[in-house]
């Protein structure tokens, strides 16, 4: 048997990697085909080209590779075919996916996408893109699966895969240290400079309020560590952490850029501030598009703000500093906010379902 797997983002190489994992324990002899990172080779993959590659954020940024888009979709098309796959799993990654799920249907090859694009966010037809295309659609909200269903699109909640790992599902505080504030600013080299200058600043602003505050940064595997070379240009206390759920488990407080991070927070109990930050163009034509009240992952499954958001100029240093100063110092509001977090463990509850066993009663 063979599946052609793409996941572009390092989120979906991990949520990929454990779902290639389950259908490998139902039938050790599955052959994967695709686009995938560290974790999906792990499982055997052997991809057409690295994650880190096509991992952008932005209309400009894929404007500026679009031949590079291009000439993989039809790699990926040509090895479809030649390769004569069973069945087609898209992990999230909309822009390139979507477009190879419309090649699969039209080819009669099976689409079971992971992990739906939020199109319930941009605009109001962006559904339709879906519709005809897919076989089953494998969502991680429990409001998605209504939404997708009332527009004729077989969808399953099937519980978020953050929870298939046991880290998300610890309550332990014991390890909090109370003067250490976390920054995470992204798994994209691009994005990581952008925001790091910001969170330099607002730590600086910080430091100088209470010199005894230790700063923590999560440096993803998939950038260049040399970035954070600038933070010996500043004389606060630092350190870096390989592992951003340790940091999440370790720190008092901390700020995050907005996306999987914020419920990564959320789920391990860290108090917090989120941030988006981008280009004047990126954030123009992604506000004509965005069809949110919120754009924080928590703040959207609660319906309400439980998570300050701060967007492009009101994401100042002097305000993030303001803010997270309040916070630490005000026991009450981080109380209220760590109840609004069990609320929002509690609708994630994992489903039970499983996605491997319906994919390969497919695919047989």
């Amino acid at each position: 048997m063979k599946i052609f797997i793409v996941a572009g983002e390092p989120s979906g190489d991990i949520h990929a990697a454990k779902l290639m994992n389950k259908l490998k324990a139902i039938n050790p002899d599955i052959k994967f085909l695709g686009i995938g990172g560290k974790q999906m080779e792990h499982q055997g993959l052997k991809s057409i080209i690295s994650v880190e590659k096509i991992s952008v954020v932005g209309f400009i940024e894929v404007i500026k590779r679009i031949k590079l888009f291009l000439d993989l979709k039809k790699q990926c098309q040509k090895i479809m075919l030649d390769e004569k796959v069973n069945c087609f799993i898209p992990v999230d990654y909309p822009g390139f996916n979507i477009k190879l799920a419309k090649f699969s249907k039209q080819n009669n090859i099976p689409v079971f996408y992971y992990i739906a694009p939020q199109v319930w966010a941009w605009g109001k037809n962006r559904w339709k893109n879906l519709q005809n295309i897919i076989t089953k659609l494998f969502v991680v909200f429990p409001f998605e699966e209504k939404y997708f269903l009332e527009r004729n699109i077989d969808a399953k909640y099937v519980g978020h895969p953050l929870l298939l790992n046991s880290v998300f599902n610890q309550q332990d505080e014991t390890n909090k240290d109370n003067n250490l504030i976390a920054f995470f600013p992204g798994s994209r080299d691009h994005e990581v400079k952008k925001n790091l200058n910001l969170f330099v600043k607002t730590a600086k602003i910080i430091h100088q309020n209470n010199p005894d505050l230790t700063f923590g940064f999560a440096v993803s595997d998939n950038v260049n560590y040399k970035i954070f070379d600038v933070l010996k240009n500043y004389n606060f206390k630092y350190e870096l952490f390989n592992s951003s759920t340790e940091l999440m488990q370790k720190a008092f407080f901390g700020i995050a850029k907005l996306g999987t991070t914020t419920l990564e927070a959320t789920l391990l109990n860290m108090n917090m501030i989120a941030v988006y930050k981008t280009s004047f163009t990126h954030y123009w034509i992604g506000k004509k598009l965005v069809n949110l009240k919120y754009l924080a992952l928590p703040n959207i499954l609660a319906n309400k703000e439980i998570v300050p958001e701060f967007i492009q100029k009101f994401a100042t240093p002097t305000v993030l500093a303001d803010t997270i100063l309040d916070y630490i110092s005000n026991s009450e509001k981080c109380n209220k906010q760590k109840k609004e977090y069990a609320k929002i463990r509690a609708i994630l509850i994992d489903s039970k379902y499983d996605i491997a066993e319906e994919i390969l009663s497919y695919c047989i």
